[in-house]
């Protein structure tokens, strides 16, 4: 397989919206042993050119915590996600490359933002605003650089924590005690986690995802 992007890790710098702070294997000093598990997860199909394609989501929990700033219209809490890729079989073509993605989908019922500043030049209206800002964390790893976009009522928004080259037919992302804090949203805050296995032939390119059950912060 080819040298590509190796994993992608990240602290997000996230104003008056969604944060999501923690990279693989970064652990919160604010954890706690009653965090609920949520049900492991797995799929796998048959590419049109004779590869398996495995993608399991596993030893997911989210950990709930009153915000420090006491406010209802924050919902904060850590979450502790594993995905793993596999692939086997004998295709026939030559894998040139593959990734393993993770992160989650997050959900906010009713924005009650009003004309939020982001420190980054602009302001944003009533509608929440996500940015995800990082440097080159170093060799075969790097981030998408200043990623702006919106969490409006009554949709998700797709955030990744992690990206994987496939080595050997097999990648593996852990995140362990990431905090994922939402502000500015009144009613329920939804998650949901995803697992994403990707690779690329000289005949074909295949994907296959695996979603967790939605949770909520």
């Amino acid at each position: 397989m080819s040298n590509i992007r190796g994993r992608t890790a990240c602290r997000w710098i996230v104003a008056a919206a969604v944060v999501v702070t923690g990279g693989v294997v970064a652990t919160a000093t604010a954890g706690s042993s009653s965090a609920d598990a949520v049900a492991d997860k797995s799929r796998t199909i048959v590419t049109e050119d004779g590869w398996s394609l495995t993608v399991s989501k596993l030893g997911e929990t989210v950990d709930r915590y009153p915000n420090l700033a006491a406010t209802p219209f924050t919902r904060e809490g850590f979450v502790s996600l594993q995905a793993v890729g596999d692939i086997a079989g004998k295709g026939k073509s030559d894998i040139k490359w593959g990734v393993l993605d993770t992160g989650y989908q997050i959900g906010c019922q009713v924005d009650v933002s009003n004309g939020l500043h982001l420190g980054l030049g602009f302001s944003i209206g009533p509608s929440v605003g996500l940015s995800i800002i990082g440097p080159d964390v170093g060799a075969h790893a790097s981030v998408s650089p200043n990623v702006s976009t919106t969490l409006k009522p009554g949709s998700i928004q797709t955030v990744s924590f992690a990206k994987k080259s496939v080595i050997d037919k097999r990648a593996s992302i852990y995140d362990d005690q990431a905090e994922v804090k939402v502000d500015n949203c009144m009613g329920p805050v939804t998650l949901r986690s995803f697992a994403t296995i990707t690779i690329s032939t000289d005949t074909a390119d295949n994907a296959t995802t695996v979603y967790g059950d939605p949770i909520w912060l």
